[in-house]
């Protein structure tokens, strides 16, 4: 029974090995995206080694996360400066809306959702796919208006998390350090992960041709 039981082959155990590797995952995001600069480089990293937990291509996290995390250092950190100078653009906007006309909040609220939805498609496309980043970028666009109803449920998962998390944030802090950005791009992965195999299979096509 007891050998059954921590079994690892065992669904608990399995679900509870999961559960630590995106502790992990999120501590290693959250120490590496200190620099700021960095952030957009380990959200790359995240993205990727959630979407390889999600194919059980990865048996450990740490390695494979930094390796990662340098290989796209580069183009990573381009695309989180680029959205976080977005961001601030967002906010400055948005208090000028509510000193000039309250009700252009929504406009400036509809344009923040519509980057969001880019980035979660542009981070892990970057960490999978060898792309400038302007085709990237392209590319992004391209699958969060063709794959609408999987772009909605991750933009409604991770925005409603964050929303929740912040409006209770005495109860929810614990759960935004310790599964805050990992939770989400697992959950994002689980539904990328059927979009991302369909472009593998047409790009083996077009090589076999």
């Amino acid at each position: 029974m007891w050998n059954r039981l921590f079994d690892m082959e065992n669904p608990l155990m399995r679900s509870l090995s999961a559960v630590c590797d995106l502790l992990v995952l999120n501590l290693l995001t959250l120490v590496c995206c200190l620099p700021i600069i960095t952030a957009g480089a380990a959200v790359t990293a995240l993205c990727d080694l959630s979407l390889r937990m999600v194919r059980g291509e990865e048996a450990h996290i740490v390695k494979p996360y930094f390796r990662s995390l340098r290989a796209n250092l580069k183009k990573g950190t381009l695309l989180g400066l680029l959205l976080l100078f977005a961001a601030a653009v967002f906010y400055v906007d948005d208090r000028l809306a509510a000193a000039a006309f309250p009700p252009l909040r929504l406009a400036v609220a509809a344009a923040a959702l519509l980057v969001a939805a880019l980035s979660l498609y542009a981070f892990p496309l970057l960490a999978r796919y060898e792309n400038t980043l302007p085709k990237t970028l392209q590319n992004a666009a391209a699958l969060a208006v063709a794959f609408f109803p999987r772009t909605l449920g991750m933009l409604v998962f991770t925005v409603g998390l964050w929303l929740a998390c912040l409006t209770f944030y005495q109860t929810a802090l614990p759960v935004l350090l310790l599964f805050g950005l990992s939770l989400p791009a697992y959950v994002n992965a689980l539904l990328l992960d059927a979009v991302f195999r369909r472009i593998d299979h047409e790009e083996t096509e077009d090589d076999s041709q």
